[in-house]
């Protein structure tokens, strides 16, 4: 096989890859990056891409090994440490996570994702001064951010903010189009907890 052959296939298997990653059929991704990977081992999207699809069939550890590669391939990948991240924080390494998160903004300080998943890392330690801090950059960044929404609604009831809670989820569920979904419908579950926390909370204060 001459070189632009295999480099044609190994761009038809990352496509293949990404086609299952979006449908869902990660086993299937996985394959299709490791056949990539024969053809070329030295390329850190394969590898990071690899990673994520492990990740999401909740294969971490694994995940993490193919982030790793990744990123010895390519340090400066903000992605990649991200991705790794993510991972390390499944697994309830979370301060392993926040210190990939770290990586990522001393690359792309910029990144909303790496903070708001630096937020959601530091909520899991109860830190919730630093998460909320993180969750307000990363709107700063980008207020269209709907996952850092949903992160600062859930610093905001812990602090007992509750009025301040209902503001963010409500935002969250206005960014996802009111469209269906588990996190949706736990948004409004929690946004109608709140309120009657803010209605009893009220009627005591006229009492």
């Amino acid at each position: 096989m001459d070189s632009k052959d295999k480099n044609q296939q190994v761009k038809s298997l990352i496509y293949q890859g990404y086609v299952h990653l979006n449908d869902g059929e990660y086993r299937a991704a996985v394959f299709c990056y490791d056949k990539a990977l024969e053809l070329n081992e030295d390329n850190s999207r394969i590898w990071d891409n690899r990673g994520v699809a492990l990740s999401k069939a909740g294969r971490y550890p694994d995940a993490v090994e193919s982030f790793e590669i990744a990123l010895d391939l390519e340090p400066d990948n903000a992605k990649a440490w991200i991705n790794m991240g993510v991972s390390l924080g499944a697994m309830g390494r979370f301060t392993e996570a926040i210190n990939c998160f770290n990586q990522a903004l001393e690359i792309d300080t910029e990144n909303d994702d790496a903070w708001n998943n630096k937020g959601t890392a530091f909520f899991n330690l109860s830190k919730y001064s630093e998460a909320l801090e993180c969750f307000n950059k990363a709107l700063e960044l980008n207020p269209e951010n709907s996952k850092a929404w949903a992160g600062k609604g859930s610093v905001k009831r812990f602090l007992g903010d509750y009025k301040g809670a209902v503001k963010c989820l409500e935002k969250f569920i206005e960014l996802n189009g009111m469209n269906p979904s588990p996190q949706v419908e736990e948004a409004w579950a929690m946004i109608f907890d709140l309120k009657m926390i803010i209605i009893n909370q009220d009627s005591q204060d006229l009492n």
